[in-house]
């Protein structure tokens, strides 16, 4: 059977270089057999979470008119997600939160019913990605752990990260390596 990767980029920047990144695991997923989709979160209406805690009987969450039942489906169909992000203030973008803090129905769904998104079909896959114009390594850590606690949530494996640091030196040999690597991930998270 083939598996199926989702790619949700969460920058507002479309063709950027966390875009680059993203699609470069992406394509090492196709190159590993696997169908590929990439959502562009900023080019969807999510709301923020209003914290009315309806996903606490549940029920899912309350807000039904915008674009989060794209993401609630294809987080119970796919074998992987690539979650990408470039780091705004130490964080992943606000569009890219505002997804995560609405799958708290997920949470519920895994800790309090004892439910698995995965129930019958093998463990998926979570994988972050992202890039930081800042050199420094410490710039990547809050963003990970929020990408961890995200594929917690919704009972995927963590699988790693692909990190691009110092973006705002334009130097074109880390970026290639970090496009190796990319491709390489991908091909791993389809094993």
């Amino acid at each position: 059977m083939r598996r199926k990767v989702l790619g949700i980029l969460g920058s507002p920047c479309a063709d950027g270089t966390t875009a680059e990144l993203l699609d470069a695991v992406l394509e090492g997923a196709r190159r590993a057999g696997a169908e590929t989709e990439r959502l562009d979160i900023a080019s969807l209406s999510i709301h923020p979470c209003l914290a009315c805690r309806e996903c606490d009987s549940g029920k899912g969450c309350a807000q039904h008119e915008d674009d989060m039942s794209i993401i609630y489906r294809r987080i119970r169909e796919v074998d992987a997600i690539v979650l990408a992000s470039p780091i705004f203030f130490m964080g992943v973008t606000a569009q890219l939160k505002a997804m995560i803090d609405r799958c708290q129905c997920f949470w519920i769904e895994k800790y309090v019913e004892k439910k698995r998104v995965y129930e019958g079909r093998r463990r998926p896959k979570g994988l972050f990605v992202s890039c930081a114009g800042s050199s420094k390594p410490v710039v990547f850590e809050p963003a990970i752990h929020v990408a961890k606690a995200f594929f917690a949530a919704i009972d995927y494996e963590y699988a790693g990260e692909v990190l691009l640091g110092n973006t705002d030196d334009k130097a074109l040999e880390p970026r290639k390596a970090a496009l190796e690597t990319a491709i390489a991930a991908g091909r791993k998270i389809c094993e």
